[in-house]
């Protein structure tokens, strides 16, 4: 993230994130959530965080020890709703849904953790997913 950041030129001060929250739970409870994963390592001296969610009570313990130890006041939105403002950064982690458009514009760095665009393989093939798979590259035709 700080290497993003710095890409864009955003201090982390002026770091305003919104992260739409993944649509796949865990496999078995076992299993670490991944929006609790990455809210573990961003949640450091955050002045502002929004989390779109269809679990707001998933969150609410989070919430409360956001507050508690930093002050952050988290806002909940549901998944779906109008864009918030102010907002400078999207961490999307659904999996199965498609891309937010109405996040993507030229002042919000939108980042989908686990979605992949389609590319065309070679010049005159059909459009092919490209799957990276180690350091070789497995091209997927329909």
């Amino acid at each position: 993230m700080e290497q993003v950041l710095d890409r864009y030129g955003i201090g982390y001060r002026e770091f305003r994130p919104l992260l739409i929250d993944t649509d796949t739970q865990p496999e078995s409870l076992l299993d670490e959530d991944d929006a609790e994963l990455v809210l573990g390592q961003i949640s450091q001296d955050l002045n502002f965080l929004i989390i779109a969610t269809e679990r707001p009570a998933y969150f609410s313990s989070y919430i409360e020890r956001m507050y508690e130890e930093t002050g952050l006041i988290v806002q909940l939105e549901q998944k779906g709703q109008a864009l918030p403002e102010g907002i400078n950064l999207v961490l999307d982690m659904e999996q199965d849904g498609g891309y937010h458009r109405k996040y993507i514009k030229e002042q919000i760095i939108y980042l989908p953790l686990y979605k992949r665009p389609w590319v065309r393989a070679d010049v005159g093939q059909n459009l092919d997913i490209s799957i990276p798979i180690g350091y070789n590259t497995m091209i997927v035709k329909g």
